[in-house]
């Protein structure tokens, strides 16, 4: 039997908000490190008819976890009725 990686439990102690992000998103990768940027389009109080993109979410990753977000992810989306196990893990320092 190959060695699987340990499997961490996961809560949620302090109950983080989903937030919304219907907007653009850029991946930008440095080194080891891949940011996520997401934004969501908000309408400008002093000029209602214009639109601001606001910086909703930023989240850094490894890139070994953002190649495991991406395999997730096509797993979801071709499959989307069908429960996808949790993937990627921690960095060992």
């Amino acid at each position: 039997m190959a060695n699987q990686p340990e499997q961490l439990e996961v809560i949620d102690p302090d109950n983080v908000p989903e937030i919304l992000c219907d907007g653009q998103f850029n991946v930008s990768v440095v080194g080891g490190l891949a940011t996520l940027t997401f934004t969501h389009v908000r309408p400008e109080l002093a000029a209602l008819f214009r639109d601001a993109r606001i910086v909703r979410a930023r989240i850094v990753v490894t890139t070994s976890n953002l190649a495991a977000l991406s395999d997730l992810l096509n797993r979801v989306i071709q499959a989307p009725d069908t429960p996808v196990p949790p993937a990627g893990g921690p960095t060992r320092h």
